[in-house]
């Protein structure tokens, strides 16, 4: 669906709300970059996932849990040279358990 869309076009998607522009490391809850080395692009729909699964992650910190290993990985459609992933994957231990989402973004 969004195989198409490199850095050439990708204004055009962002203009119709199609896709937007956020933050994988989140700058308000965990101190990310708000560069551009920070960003990358999703449908509206992951957009909101990717805000509740930082939700979920910020208030276990609140919670006192420990958090580690937090890491952000981006799956990209191999046969296209699209800059939007396909899913986003976000993985860390809190108090010792396995915490995995996988945020499908198309």
């Amino acid at each position: 669906m969004y195989s198409n869309v490199t850095r050439d076009n990708i204004n055009e998607h962002l203009a119709s709300g199609q896709l937007k522009a956020i933050y994988l490391v989140s700058p308000e809850y965990f101190g990310g970059s708000e560069g551009s080395d920070n960003q990358t692009f999703v449908t509206p729909d992951a957009e909101r996932e990717k805000n509740r699964v930082d939700a979920e992650l910020y208030n276990a910190l609140r919670q006192g849990k420990r958090v580690q290993k937090f890491n952000i990985d981006l799956d990209y459609e191999e046969s296209s040279a699209s800059i939007v992933p396909k899913n986003i994957i976000v993985s860390a231990i809190i108090d010792g358990e396995d915490y995995r989402r996988t945020i499908e973004v198309w």
